[in-house]
């Protein structure tokens, strides 16, 4: 499945790759990862974009792996507290002790996909969903397509809420949409990468969907109704769910 041709991931019938790497026709390689993270919702991973995480709640994501983190180059339509906008400066490790400089540049997914995405939320079938193009490079340095956005990786990311938690299916694309002949591509997109980037996403967010309830409840206290485990007699928002104190 090449990027363009992400549009069945807005559906919950199985995908012919869930979890695992394929070469593409353009040279490139398409990783896909499917998971469930079972103390978390699609509300708290769409608040955890937003909420700008520093160095320090980046580490927390994955202790081995990230570095360094600060966000920037605000999009006029950017929100506070909402990741559509911003572009995410990281240094982490992937499947190796190096250290890389990566960037995240995220966007509206309804530019993306349209009214599909809009069916697809109606439908239950997509909760939340995140969308990005990514570089890697020294001092943030990468190649950019005509828009100015990092040209070297889309990131497509889609969940949904279910009684178990949120299933989440984390889809890149390396190389795809660079327009460079397939040769070059291939050359500088290796599989060792492509597996790289599955472990790697793997471990960090299932660590994630460890880490996200607590911070959610501290920075959604009030909003949650004050929600307290023995405490029977508080009203609380249709929001709190037993995610919050597995």
């Amino acid at each position: 499945m090449r990027f363009e041709e992400c549009t069945p991931m807005l559906y919950s019938d199985p995908l012919p790759l869930e979890t695992g790497i394929e070469r593409l026709p353009s040279g490139g390689i398409h990783v896909a990862i499917r998971m469930c993270l079972e103390n978390c919702t699609a509300a708290m991973l769409d608040w955890w974009f937003g909420c700008e995480c520093d160095t320090d709640m980046y580490r927390l994501w994955h202790p081995g792996a990230h570095k360094f983190s600060k966000w920037g180059e605000y999009e006029a339509n950017h929100v506070p507290g909402n990741v559509i906008g911003s572009t995410h400066f990281i240094k982490e490790s992937l499947g190796s002790s190096e250290v890389m400089d990566m960037q995240l540049k995220y966007l509206d997914p309804i530019e993306l996909f349209g009214d599909e995405l809009i069916k697809a939320k109606e439908r239950g079938d997509a909760d939340v969903v995140l969308y990005g193009w990514a570089g890697i490079g020294e001092n943030w340095e990468c190649p950019r397509n005509e828009k100015g956005y990092p040209a070297f990786m889309q990131y497509v990311g889609v969940g949904r809420d279910t009684p178990y938690g949120l299933v989440l299916r984390n889809h890149y694309w390396f190389g795809d949409m660079m327009g460079l002949p397939a040769e070059q591509i291939e050359a500088m997109v290796t599989d060792q990468l492509g597996l790289y980037m599955l472990e790697h996403d793997s471990n960090e967010f299932h660590i994630l969907g460890k880490v996200i309830p607590p911070f959610y409840l501290r920075d959604n206290w009030e909003k949650l109704g004050e929600p307290e485990p023995y405490t029977k007699h508080k009203k609380l928002s249709p929001l709190v769910t037993n995610k919050l104190f597995v």
